[in-house]
């Protein structure tokens, strides 16, 4: 990530606290949807964070992630029935290893991009609108693989909570200790992921 982009993805951070539900279900949904420098998975992490700390709502929390998460799914999916065939003409690789995964797996490939291999969800969106999966299987895999990132995401970032009141005391800027904590705990997830060797 760059400069500009990490800027850019703190900047959406620091507005979870201060506009809430809206800007988390806006960058999710966008985030799911394909857009680039959205942190997704950051913002539900803080969100969960927040929420455990009684400053968002939530069941009202879980509801807006998992929806914006499932709209951006439906859009991605609607684009790839839409422009498939000329989608299926470029040359990208993110794009083909979505559709051998997909030709593979089936909707077991949907589930596990949800979460698991998250950064190939949006491209799995489109190759299984253009005609690798049939909706309803979609549409169910998709819900299932959204409902566990939105609690596992969540309940990883309510595990921050019981550290903000010693955060505070360290810091008045506690938003962006806490998009520290969860870009460092993303970091070495990505890492232990992409370990050549060894156990996991």
């Amino acid at each position: 990530m760059s400069v500009t982009e990490s800027g850019f993805s703190d900047s959406v951070l620091a507005l979870l606290p201060e506009l809430g539900l809206p800007v988390l279900a806006g960058t999710v949904m966008l985030a799911s949807l394909g857009v680039p420098m959205l942190p997704g998975s950051l913002m539900v992490l803080v969100a969960g964070t927040l929420a455990a700390a009684g400053e968002l709502p939530v069941l009202a929390t879980m509801i807006t992630v998992l929806c914006a998460a499932l709209l951006g799914d439906q859009l991605g999916f609607l684009l790839g029935r839409l422009f498939g065939s000329q989608l299926a003409r470029r040359e990208d690789p993110t794009l083909r290893r979505a559709l051998s995964l997909l030709e593979t797996r089936g909707p077991m490939a949907v589930f596990l991009t949800r979460w698991l291999i998250a950064p190939l969800g949006p491209a799995m969106n489109v190759v299984a609108g253009a005609g690798g999966l049939v909706w309803p299987r979609f549409l169910l895999a998709d819900l299932a693989g959204e409902i566990v990132w939105t609690l596992g995401y969540m309940a990883l970032g309510a595990s921050f909570a019981p550290f903000i009141p010693q955060i505070a005391e360290l810091s008045s800027d506690i938003t962006l200790l806490l998009a520290a904590l969860a870009v460092a705990l993303a970091a070495g997830v990505l890492l232990r992921r992409h370990r050549p060797h060894g156990p996991r």
